[in-house]
């Protein structure tokens, strides 16, 4: 008749604790809402708020209402695009916020080789 002795339990592995699984969600929701906030603002120039408000086409030009928000004492520089049918751009203008306003609403109409179908404002910028 054999006996069996029952083997010696294995000690217990290290234990993780639920500490580290937080401190990495922590880490990780502030990676993601730091990549968030840089997606969101990124192109953009900090205090310029440029903004196209309406177009109206013509056979020949296009006219541009816009406004730009900015600092009180800047002079600020965008670039209005007039696109074709096929969005290619088929006229380009800078223009020029003065210093003095915080808020400069703004027309302007670019004379276009053809019949243009929209139009843009980009590329904000401090002078």
């Amino acid at each position: 008749m054999t006996t069996s002795v029952s083997e010696a339990a294995a000690p217990p592995g290290p234990r993780r604790g639920r500490l580290g699984l937080v401190v990495i969600g922590i880490v990780c929701a502030v990676a993601a809402g730091g990549f968030g906030f840089i997606a969101a603002h990124v192109g953009q120039t900090p205090g310029i708020d440029a903004q196209l408000i309406t177009y109206d086409a013509g056979p020949a030009s296009i006219e541009v209402n816009f406004s730009i928000a900015k600092p009180k004492g800047d002079v600020v520089h965008c670039t209005l695009t007039a696109f074709d049918e096929n969005m290619a751009a088929i006229a380009k203008k800078d223009v020029t916020a003065p210093a003095g306003t915080s808020r400069a609403a703004l027309s302007e109409t670019l004379p276009t080789p053809g019949r243009a179908t929209s139009a843009d404002l980009r590329d904000c910028r401090k002078v």
